[in-house]
């Protein structure tokens, strides 16, 4: 039990059988041809090298599945955590010198550097149980990065595509603007190129969704390309790997200012792989019924970047079409994804010498095709139409995507979604049930006049209170006599929506409107009689129902009688009372006395003597 929790492979090899070996081997037969080019243009995407994306597709993949919890998650570079390395390397400085202005050599050991400490930071929030924490991430956000980032890639490509010379500026905006002023400058064979493979991979889609269409396309045009030997009329190649087997690497030797430099980028990527890779496991886990941890998810990815930085990968996360892939190819257990892994290395002995004829154009047409997919038009249109603070969220993040750095605008979008949830946690709906209300269909119809009966529903505490004084005391025109308030729908109540609950008690005490309060839920009630609000209120003015509470609300309202702005309660039998006294002007303590006085003479349901108070009114407005 305690090796299968700090190893989670051991239970599916405990019951790992033939069949299925036999299943999971034809799933990653299917799924590695798709990866390996996939894995080449998301490292074109960074930045980098090629090879350095194959080399990601290997032992990192095969550490995340072994240590991840959803046995369908495959791992690997990905699009968007591309994107946000190559806008790292273009604005991250080290000794004044951009990353993306260093010799290769040079720049990829801060690459490394920051797919380990990305990994690093995924691990500590595994070990701290924060595998919860992407559901606060709001899905606005995640389509209009998503969104930002297919835009960003296109135009990232154009220079590429378009067969251009010079340095490729960054930013979206500066990428578009170069393109339209280069158009006379256009390389006719390499758009060519890149047009063939578009084409290529999309009529060879329609054989079948498991046929490895991208990888045959791109031995189609590299066989184009050694044909016609287009490197002669300008077009750039890939050029050979030096080293199939991926090498040991080390990041940087330890700097604290190179440190400073890449923890935000670091905890960016973290934060982008945490949400797209728990998002996706969780979907994955809801295809077969199986449970889902999501903090073991995240030490899983986390170790998977950290084998990345040491074994000379970039930083990735789950990937939702090797994902799929892998159910849909019939894959049963998470050594589907394992060996995937394992089978990247005997494919790359087999590409290897014929990677050196591979155009460039052609991943460039791939990464176009890839960014055109990851546009998801209904999901923006749900988000455009849902509410007005999705369509707000959706715009913002979409334009910090295109305006700002990525990292940046990934904090943009994580801070949107956190005030949009503190939004709508201080905004619990107060509703004021009328007559006709589905709520009220079994209570009695002859209700006395004056009773306002309110449900609160999600989180209780100031924001809430505040909202129920609004309507009690400025939306209604007709003066409340008693107030029925129902927690039934409340599942959460801290200290300070027990603080608030009582002091709006007092204050309705203080206009002579006695509160009934419904308490359906026990944790509610416990927490209600811990802070004492129940015996403050005592036992006639609690209820567990509604109509339990519209019962005591009309038994209370049928022995008073209101008159000139005057309320007379029932007193209790015995001897007669003192004299009333009136309450002290501006001594809200003092009313409220005497109002609590009041309300518990008519609970007890006596009939002689009487206590008198001022009957409610309506505040003015200030």
């Amino acid at each position: 039990m305690r090796a299968a929790r700090f190893f989670p492979f051991l239970d599916t090899l405990k019951t790992y059988t033939t069949r299925d070996f036999r299943a999971d081997f034809m799933a990653a037969l299917t799924v590695t041809p798709m990866a390996i080019p996939q894995a080449m243009a998301y490292a074109l995407i960074a930045g980098v090298h090629p090879q350095y994306g194959i080399y990601a597709c290997m032992l990192p993949v095969i550490v995340a599945a072994l240590w991840g919890s959803a046995r369908y998650l495959a791992a690997g570079p990905t699009n968007a955590i591309s994107m946000v390395l190559f806008s790292t390397m273009a604005t991250v400085s080290i000794g004044g010198t951009l990353l993306s202005s260093l010799p290769e050599e040079a720049r990829m050991t801060y690459v490394f550097g920051l797919a380990l400490l990305c990994g690093l930071i995924q691990v500590g929030m595994g070990l701290a149980r924060l595998g919860d924490l992407a559901n606060f991430i709001s899905h606005s956000v995640m389509v209009a990065f998503a969104t930002g980032a297919a835009l960003l890639i296109a135009a990232g490509q154009l220079k590429t595509v378009l067969g251009l010379t010079g340095p490729k500026p960054a930013g979206f905006f500066p990428q578009i603007g170069m393109a339209f002023r280069n158009l006379d400058q256009i390389n006719y064979w390499s758009l060519g190129l890149a047009v063939l493979t578009i084409v290529l991979i999309v009529a060879l889609r329609r054989i079948s969704r498991r046929f490895p269409s991208t990888l045959i396309a791109l031995a189609l045009v590299g066989a184009v390309g050694a044909i016609f030997q287009v490197k002669e009329h300008g077009v750039t190649l890939v050029g050979p790997i030096p080293n199939v087997i991926p090498p040991f690497s080390l990041p940087p030797a330890f700097d604290i200012t190179a440190l400073g430099d890449l923890f935000m980028p670091a905890l960016a990527i973290a934060l982008l792989g945490t949400v797209e890779s728990l998002a996706i496991g969780k979907q994955m886990a809801a295809i077969k019924g199986d449970s889902f941890d999501g903090s073991q998810e995240l030490i899983g990815q986390g170790l998977g970047n950290i084998a990345a930085g040491l074994t000379s990968g970039i930083p990735g996360c789950g990937s939702f079409t090797r994902s799929a892939l892998v159910v849909t190819s019939g894959g049963n257990t998470r050594m589907g994804t394992v060996y995937s892994g394992l089978l990247a290395l005997p494919m790359l002995f087999v590409l290897a010498p014929l990677m050196s004829w591979l155009p460039m154009p052609a991943l460039g047409g791939v990464l176009l095709l890839i960014s055109f997919q990851m546009i998801d038009r209904e999901s923006i249109r749900l988000c455009l139409v849902a509410t007005r603070i999705d369509r707000a969220v959706l715009l913002l993040t979409f334009a910090a995507t295109l305006i700002l750095d990525l990292e940046r605008a990934i904090f943009v979008g994580v801070l949107l979604s956190l005030v949009l949830f503190i939004y709508k946690t201080a905004h619990p709906r107060v509703l004021r049930l009328r007559p006709e209300a589905p709520l009220l269909r079994d209570a009695t119809p002859d209700l006395p006049p004056g009773i306002a009966v309110y449900v609160i529903e999600g989180t209780l505490f100031f924001g809430a209170i505040h909202e129920l004084e609004r309507q009690l005391y400025e939306e209604d025109r007709e003066p409340a006599r008693l107030v029925v308030l129902s927690l039934t729908r409340v599942f959460w109540l801290d200290a300070s929506g027990a603080h608030a609950l009582a002091q709006f008690v007092e204050r309705c005490y203080a206009r002579s409107m006695p509160v009934i309060l419904v308490v359906g839920s026990r944790n509610v009630r416990d927490i209600l009689r811990r802070t004492g609000i129940l015996d403050y209120l005592s036992s006639g003015f609690v209820a567990e129902t509604i109509n339990e509470g519209l019962r005591l609300a009309t038994n209370l309202l049928n022995r008073v009688s209101c008159r000139d702005n005057q309320c007379v309660f029932p007193a209790p039998e015995g001897p007669p009372p003192a004299p009333p006294v009136p309450p002290v002007p501006g001594d809200p303590v003092a009313h409220a006395a005497l109002a609590r006085e009041a309300a518990a003479t008519a609970a007890a349901g006596g009939q002689k003597g009487t206590v008198v108070l001022p009957g409610p009114e309506k505040p003015k407005n200030t």
